[in-house]
């Protein structure tokens, strides 16, 4: 294992520049490339690494989906001015401004696993690349930082992509970015077999250098105090101002079997590629007018009392609830809403809601199928409880697009699942809350996690925290 400190001055530009790579390895093309995934263990990665790449792929209109594997919170662990949680807010907004510059059309899962632990999640981010790469088509890149770059969470990311490449029969590079830093050009590392140049154009450069500019907290100083320090010196930058990128083709064989998962004595989830059907939810009810026990459990009342108490507002215009059931929680909501549409797929459980309810201004039920069939008008709270897990990946897709289309400027989706595997369902709770850090221009602002079910809220950033709206804080 190689050790340095990014404030040390490493090997300068010039001996790189002296070693005339583009006339030494072989030239990289994209002629044939069908979709580019981008896989970034911190944000700014992608932008060092592939930014020239990703800027070129961008205007031949092809698609482009980019994964972010952690918020880079840990980046300056001294800091005195900024905690994890402000760095993390940062960094997201920095990655998305820098990505909106290379390429505008470019989907940007943020993924928010934790900084410097890639390596305890490369599950869950093997998954999320083996789902942007889709069917198995061999035009399909997946670019992800060097396992050789002698960055722990590099190379976890560059082993999820591998995982997900082989899967899907995709084409797979690792593009360096610490190596530069540590290694020299006639080190044994960098191989006429493998390595590949790619020119790039001046407006390309161009591109680039924007991108990385975006990404102030990491090429400038946080402050004047020790501790916020650039975490990208100067001479360090000057390896991302050549004419060309350099990455690491890598061999990959297709492995076969399914997409990765935790290892687990539970029942695997249904097909992740079919909705659940309302057969399934008449089969449920028939056993009686409450079946998960909604009335009666201490598990199902203190879970409702937590989602009510992460509300960030006291009060809400209009509210949304997706998946009602027989409106228990219906009945709390309207406590804190001045309107309430709750909507269930199967008539049912809806009966039950509206007896319940009876003569409580400003709510109604409707029965509709989501998220073809979705209500009109515009909500100051959406809550998705229990239902996203029920989607298949495309349908759940669309349903979070249609709640931040519904969502006010200034609106909240709160989202709660169970999170142990359920048979009949296509999804995990889990992977229903990995799929809303993708959703653009929200911000989480609520996290709470227990080994039975995971509660978020989201708001559109920049949100204020409660503290905040209270005046208690600036």
């Amino acid at each position: 294992m190689v050790t340095f400190n990014n404030l040390d001055g490493g090997t300068p530009e010039k001996s790189w520049e002296a070693a005339n790579w583009p006339d030494r390895f072989a030239a990289l093309s994209t002629d044939g490339l069908g979709r580019l995934v981008v896989v970034a263990a911190h944000p700014d990665d992608e932008s060092l690494g592939v930014g020239g790449l990703i800027a070129h792929v961008a205007g031949l209109d092809v698609p482009i989906v980019v994964i972010v594997l952690s918020n880079g919170e840990a980046s300056h662990p001294s800091s005195p001015t900024h905690d994890l949680a402000r760095l993390a807010q940062i960094r997201r907004i920095e990655v998305t401004d820098a990505l909106a510059h290379l390429a505008p059309n470019a989907q940007v899962h943020l993924l928010e696993l934790p900084d410097g632990k890639l390596a305890e999640h490369i599950d869950l981010a093997a998954g999320a690349i083996i789902e942007a790469i889709g069917d198995v088509d061999a035009s399909t890149w997946v670019v992800a930082p060097w396992r050789a770059d002698e960055h722990p969470d590099h190379a976890a990311a560059s082993a999820a992509a591998d995982r997900a490449a082989r899967e899907r029969s995709a084409r797979l590079f690792d593009y360096p970015i610490w190596a530069w830093h540590w290694s020299n050009p006639d080190a044994p590392i960098w191989s006429d077999a493998t390595v590949r140049v790619f020119d790039l154009l001046p407006t390309e450069r161009k591109a680039k250098a924007r991108a990385l500019a975006l990404h102030r907290s990491q090429v400038g100083p946080l402050s004047d105090s020790f501790g916020d320090e650039a975490i990208l010196p100067a001479g360090f930058q000057e390896h991302f101002t050549r004419t060309f990128e350099t990455l690491i083709e890598v061999t990959v064989k297709k492995s076969g079997g399914a997409p990765a998962r935790p290892q687990t004595d539970a029942p695997a989830p249904a097909d992740p590629n079919h909705t659940v059907t309302t057969g399934y939810f008449d089969s449920i009810y028939s056993s009686g007018p409450d079946p998960w026990g909604f009335e009666t459990r201490w598990y199902e009342k203190r879970k409702r009392a937590a989602l009510i108490a992460a509300l960030p507002r006291q009060r809400f215009g209009a509210a949304l609830e997706l998946g009602c059931s027989n409106g228990v929680l219906t009945a709390e909501l309207a406590e804190r809403c001045d309107t309430v549409l709750g909507i269930d797929l199967i008539e049912q459980p809806l009966s039950i809601a509206r007896a319940r309810l009876a003569g409580q201004p400003g709510v109604r039920f409707e029965r509709r199928t989501v998220p073809a069939d979705w209500p009109e008008g515009e909500f100051d709270l959406i809550v998705l409880s229990e239902v996203g897990y029920y989607c298949s990946s495309a349908d759940l897709r669309r349903l979070l697009e249609r709640c931040r289309a519904s969502l006010a400027p200034d609106g909240v989706l709160v989202a709660c699942h169970w999170r142990h595997p359920v048979a009949e369902c296509p999804l995990t709770g889990d992977a229903v809350h990995t799929q809303l850090t993708h959703v653009v221009g929200l911000q989480r602002t609520v996290h709470h996690l227990e080994r039975d079910f995971v509660l978020e809220v989201y708001e559109p950033r920049p949100a204020l925290s409660v503290a905040q709206r209270d005046g208690l804080v600036p």
